[in-house]
Order: structure tokens, then C-alpha cells, then sequence
């Protein structure tokens, strides 16, 4: 009978504990943490940074924007390519205004094909600009004419029934005293009755000529027609 003999070794724990180790472990580990949490951490809210927040937040809810034409130069253009623009941006709309200022010796519904003729080509422009602005497929545009006998009247009239949230106009000077220029009293009407915000674009002391799409006189009428 045969026996067979087995010699072992003994075996040992490579992994030793140790208290050096496991302090080590434990900083490395919070260190990890901290940068991690330091990484992902969002700043504090300054009053600046709220104060800058809420503006752009404003700003950014201006997507409905109307634009009367009032003339038909370069700060007209100047102004449809900034709603363009802005609309283009917040996937808005744009409506271009003329108005046509009927006198009190004619009714409202008159036909003054001279006026009507110049309306039709601001408007006609005013969509040349905008389509050169990248807005012709992006932004959804309306066109439209209003006969009234005062022109500020109509145009708060209708921002009211459209609802917008922005006006734009250019500025036209309609009279020079010495070095001033005085404001035209369409737009001061605007600024002081508007239910939305007003931006006015003013090229400052100038002598550029403007052709003006009618007068102004004082009355709230107005007769629609879209187009």
C-alpha cells in the first residue's frame, strides 16, 4: 500500500489592511469628490446676472413685430432689415404698415391713387429688403394698407388688434428750428399711446431728403385693407 505524501506551502493574504492605507484611500476619495463637485457646482446668481437674464428673456419674447412705413429711404430700410431680422431669429412675424392719410375733405374710403401708388411701393421695398435679409422663407411676413385720417392713430390701432409685441420706426424729421430736429408727430403719438414696446431708429441731424407717405392731422378713423 502506497501513501502518498502532499507537502504544502502555507498561503498568505497579499492584500494587507492597513491603517496608512485605508487614510490614504480615504483622501484620495475626497479629493475625487471635490473636484467633481467643484466641476459641477453652478455659479451664484449675481443681481448683474438676474438683471441680464430677465433681459434677454424679454428681448427674446419680441417676435411679433409691426413696422410702419412712413417714408421711403435708407432708415426705412434700415428698420424692416432689423425686424427681419429679430423675426427671423425667434421664428416670429413681421407686419409692414403704410398709411394713408385721408383729408377731412374726402371720406375715408376716397380712392387717392397717388398715395395709393406710393403705399404700394413701400410695401413692395419693404419686402425686397426684408427677402435680401434671408427672412423670405424663415419669416412669416404680412402686408397691408390702412386709410385713416391720423396716421399715429392707425398705427396704435393696430398694434392693438394684431397684438404685437414690438414697434419699429424710422425716424422722420419733419421740421428744422436752428440745429433741432423735431420729432414727427406720427412717432410721438406712438411712443406716448402704444400698448407694446416702441424702438425708434433716428439718423440724427441730417438733410437726407424722405419721401413721406402722407400728412398728419388729428383723428382716430380708420379703414382697413389687407393685402
Amino acid at each position: 500500500m502506497q501513501t502518498m505524501l502532499i507537502l504544502g506551502a502555507e498561503i498568505t493574504n497579499p492584500l494587507q489592511i492597513t491603517v496608512i492605507g485605508v487614510l490614504i484611500a480615504i483622501l484620495f476619495l475626497a479629493s475625487i469628490v471635490g473636484v467633481l463637485g467643484w466641476m459641477l457646482r453652478l455659479p451664484k446668481e449675481t443681481e448683474h446676472v438676474r438683471i441680464a437674464t430677465k433681459a434677454v428673456r424679454s428681448v427674446n419674447k419680441l417676435g411679433n413685430i409691426l413696422v410702419p412705413l412712413l417714408g421711403r429711404n435708407e432708415a426705412t430700410d434700415r428698420i424692416v432689415a432689423l425686424a427681419a431680422q429679430m423675426a427671423r431669429q425667434r421664428n416670429g412675424r413681421v407686419e409692414f404698415l403704410a398709411v394713408i392719410q385721408v383729408p377731412f375733405t374726402l371720406p375715408l374710403n376716397a380712392h387717392v391713387d397717388q398715395d395709393e401708388k406710393a403705399a404700394l411701393e413701400a410695401l413692395g421695398r419693404a419686402e425686397s429688403v426684408a427677402a435680401q435679409c434671408g427672412a423670405r422663407n424663415a419669416v412669416h411676413i404680412s402686408k397691408r394698407i390702412l386709410k385713416a385720417r391720423d396716421i399715429g392713430a392707425a398705427i396704435v390701432r393696430e398694434a392693438e388688434e394684431q397684438m404685437v409685441d414690438l414697434i419699429l420706426l424710422a425716424n422722420m424729421p419733419v421740421r428744422v428750428r436752428g440745429s433741432m430736429q423735431q420729432i414727427d408727430p406720427a412717432i410721438e403719438y406712438v411712443m406716448r399711446n402704444a400698448p407694446c414696446e416702441v424702438l425708434v431708429l433716428s439718423q440724427g441731424r441730417t438733410s437726407v431728403r424722405s419721401n413721406r407717405i402722407g400728412d398728419t392731422t388729428h383723428e382716430a378713423a380708420t379703414v382697413g385693407a389687407s393685402i
